[in-house]
């Protein structure tokens, strides 16, 4: 994850911008890096135009601890391996979460997770709060392990070139594992990105799937290929295989995202295009604070911090009560609001 946090940061920087960089440990086990930018508040100033990104965070937590019988028996609907342990057991879990806030109106805010999660026999026991799995002796036995990604695009205008551009790219990374994930990692995240309340859903989606183990992508693969030969299905259901394609879907970020920025950053914009910006960014804060399954299991984890769980927000949102910005047909706002209610197959 690490090794991914210091490719993506540095992709950007590559483009002036510099990053914040802060070391943090957790008292319960593990601990993080979060790079951020602006560097700090006082750096900041709306009418600036020196730099494409208003705000964005890239963040890397490897965390581990107690778990206990009921949150196992939480687990054990998706995990099976899981069905006979009734007993308190332990955790390690690593990941990266990033989110892209544009300063323009017309480059998509882009939001990207990647994950790994393990359930150990019995408890760690450990010395200090920021030591890694790898330094704890007798580590317990792997009961339950599982990948999870999320990628997926939220523009304020809509773009096809760009939407199809960012979905083909993220094809390309699901086919190297095996053609046909994409159109079911592809539904998968549309799904979750629904925001029941206003009907429609937050952004153009992307690609997602989570709790994925070695049973779970052996269905995915037999759907598709029922006659698939067994031992391709082994070696494509292994754990290594499994990490290698989310290595090949982190990898993919910088070259689905980084054309967009680069090709819309500079685009003239209006105040009426902030205003909707900001709108649009007031649905998304909605997703994140009454959707997303994530910020809530963040939000609950011991010993996490806050400020790295709701790095998502954007500077600056609003909300306006029964605006009539996107109710005109016709309008480049009305022909978003059309794509976010219905979604589209882009590549």
């Amino acid at each position: 994850m690490t090794s991914l946090q210091e490719q993506i940061v540095a992709g950007f920087e590559r483009d002036g911008l510099t990053f914040r960089r802060e070391s943090w440990s957790r008292h319960e086990g593990g601990g993080g890096l979060s790079c951020t930018f602006p560097l700090a508040h006082s750096t900041y100033s709306e009418s600036s135009v020196d730099f494409p990104i208003e705000k964005a965070g890239v963040n890397v937590s490897t965390i581990h601890g107690a778990l206990s019988r009921k949150d196992v028996e939480q687990m054990k609907p998706l995990h099976i391996l899981l069905e006979e342990v009734d007993h308190n057991c332990s955790f390690f879990a690593t990941g990266l979460s990033l989110m892209v806030h544009p300063r323009n109106p017309h480059v998509s805010t882009v939001h990207a997770n990647y994950r790994y999660f393990e359930v150990l026999d019995g408890l760690l026991n450990f010395q200090g709060s920021t030591e890694s799995i790898d330094d704890i002796e007798s580590s317990p036995k792997v009961l339950a392990w599982w990948f999870g990604v999320i990628i997926d695009l939220n523009p304020t205008y809509l773009y096809e070139a760009d939407v199809k551009h960012f979905h083909s790219t993220l094809k390309e990374a699901c086919d190297l594992h095996r053609e046909g994930l994409y159109s079911v990692f592809k539904a998968s995240c549309d799904d979750y990105l629904y925001i029941p309340h206003r009907k429609e859903y937050r952004g153009v989606g992307g690609v997602k799937f989570d709790g994925m183990d070695s049973d779970a992508m052996r269905s995915l693969l037999l759907a598709n290929e029922p006659d698939l030969p067994e031992d391709m299905l082994a070696r494509l259901s292994s754990q290594e295989s499994l990490f290698e394609s989310m290595q090949k879907l982190g990898n993919a970020f910088l070259p689905s995202f980084l054309p967009i920025l680069n090709k819309r950053s500079s685009t003239a914009i209006t105040a009426a295009e902030r205003r909707w910006q900001l709108l649009r960014r007031g649905r998304a804060v909605e997703f994140s604070l009454i959707v997303d399954r994530g910020t809530k299991f963040g939000l609950a984890t011991p010993g996490i911090k806050v400020e790295n769980i709701l790095i998502t927000m954007p500077p600056k949102a609003s909300w306006e009560y029964m605006s009539e910005m996107g109710g005109k047909e016709g309008t480049e706002e009305a022909r978003l609001l059309e794509v976010l209610r219905s979604p589209r197959n882009w590549a």
